[in-house]
């Protein structure tokens, strides 16, 4: 069976005798996969769905709304700086983490 991974990739995988399944590396770079990044598995009817966790160092809560928000660390950050950092990393070729 082949599934689509990215627009234009298709590729099967296979999953080893330990049951892993090695994720492909263009999907690992794409979705910023590292060492200990975490997955949710669900399984839907005969389907794998797999979806990236937040690290577990980042706290969320529900909004007044019901929506899923991050709390509040109390630590002050600068996002605009980090999104030029990440930007002029990437633009570098290498990762801004």
């Amino acid at each position: 069976m082949f599934f689509a991974i990215l627009p234009d990739m298709i590729q099967a995988l296979t999953v080893d005798k330990t049951g892993r399944v090695l994720l492909p590396s263009a999907v690992r770079k794409r979705l910023n996969l590292q060492p200990g990044s975490r997955l949710a598995l669900e399984l839907l009817a005969e389907r794998i769905e797999l979806t990236v966790l937040p690290p577990e160092s980042v706290q969320t809560t529900l909004s007044a709304s019901g929506r899923k928000v991050l709390a509040a660390s109390g630590v002050p950050s600068d996002a605009a700086r980090a999104v030029r950092d990440e930007r002029a990393a990437r633009a570098a070729g290498r990762s801004a983490a």
